[in-house]
């Protein structure tokens, strides 16, 4: 009877271990939203580029690692912020007027709470 409950304990332990790689190996949005009052262009690393309406918004779905820096973001009127971060799983670019400001996942998780 022993040796049959030990073998349900080390099933649960396995099941749960792999449920939690499994949740590792899922990757998380990145968001991006723009509350300018133009349109601006979002470009991560070299080959990411997003249109983000004015007062709209964008996500990248699914990312399972971070977006290599610079992160440019370029206005209607010219005026372009370089970030010098990487963008990663779960962070939030927020575009404002007068500034590009990155909300790390961790931080973003913390104000959740």
């Amino acid at each position: 009877m022993r040796a049959g409950r030990g073998r349900a304990v080390v099933g649960v332990v396995v099941g749960i271990g792999l449920l939690a790689v499994a949740g590792c190996a899922a990757g998380a949005d990145v968001e991006i939203e723009n509350r300018a009052d133009a349109d601006v262009s979002v470009r991560i690393g070299d080959d990411e580029q997003t249109e983000v309406s004015d007062d709209g918004g964008a996500l990248l779905l699914d990312v399972t690692e971070c977006y290599d820096a610079p992160v440019v973001v370029a206005y209607a009127d010219g005026r372009v912020v370089e970030l010098d971060d990487a963008l990663c799983p779960g962070d939030l670019l927020r575009v404002t007027e007068d500034d590009v400001d990155l909300v790390r996942a961790a931080d973003r998780a913390d104000a959740d709470a």
